[in-house]
Parts: C-alpha cells; sequence; structure tokens
C-alpha cells in the first residue's frame, strides 16, 4: 500500500477520533443545559382547569417545539404544553375517575355546542331536509 495513503488514513482515524469525543463533549453540555433548564426554567404561563392549576415553564414549551415537523404559534406550543401536562396528571388518577371526567367534558362541549347552535340537540330537527 502506498505509504501516503496510509498517512492519510490514520490522519482520518485521528480526525474522526477527536471528533468522537467533541461530540460526547457535546452531549455531556447538551444534557447539563436541558437538566439546568428543566430545574430553572421560568413559568411562562399558568391555566387553571376545574379548580386545578397547571403551570406551562419554557422548558414545557421547548419540549413540545422539539416535536414539532413545522413551526407553531407561541399559543399553540402554550396549548400543546398544557395538553400534555393534563394528560400527566389524569395518568396518576383512577381509572373510574378518568372516566367521569371525560364523560363530564363530553357533556360540557355538547351543551356549549347546543347553546351555540353549532350542533343540534333533537334527533328529529337532525333529519329535516334530509
Amino acid at each position: 500500500m502506498d505509504h501516503t495513503l496510509l498517512e492519510t488514513i490514520q490522519t482520518l482515524e485521528q480526525r474522526a477520533q477527536r471528533l468522537e469525543e467533541e461530540a460526547a463533549l457535546l452531549r455531556q453540555e447538551l444534557a447539563r443545559l436541558a437538566e439546568e433548564l428543566a430545574t430553572t426554567s421560568p413559568v411562562v404561563a399558568r391555566y387553571v382547569i376545574e379548580g386545578e392549576t397547571y403551570e406551562i415553564t419554557q422548558a414545557d414549551v421547548e419540549a413540545v417545539r422539539t416535536k414539532m415537523i413545522k413551526p407553531r404559534s407561541e399559543e399553540t406550543l402554550y396549548e400543546l404544553a398544557l395538553a400534555d401536562k393534563v394528560a400527566e396528571r389524569w395518568q396518576k388518577l383512577p381509572r373510574a375517575e378518568r372516566d367521569r371526567r371525560f364523560f363530564a367534558a363530553i357533556e360540557t362541549s355538547r351543551a356549549a355546542a347546543i347553546a351555540d347552535g353549532t350542533a343540534i340537540e333533537d334527533e328529529r330537527e337532525a333529519a329535516i331536509g334530509d
């Protein structure tokens, strides 16, 4: 094998080793920053739902942002972060309580839709015009 080619391969191997070491250091730094952000992240929004307060931090918003395929508005990111928090809390509830809350939410939505005219309460009204 050509001596120059051998030197080039060795140089590239050394460079690859340095790059791998640098990548490992970068991963460590990212993990440290993520941990710091998670523990010191400022609260950017508070929501009260059924008497429970949900605090959304900048870290929560950033976690949602990383899951997005395309850019979304800050308001959308906040609401998705809220949905994650609500789902997380609901997972800790007994099954019967989760079911009760779910059906209560459906009934509340249905009543609001009937009240604002976007839904029809009576099945006979729905059949008119068919």
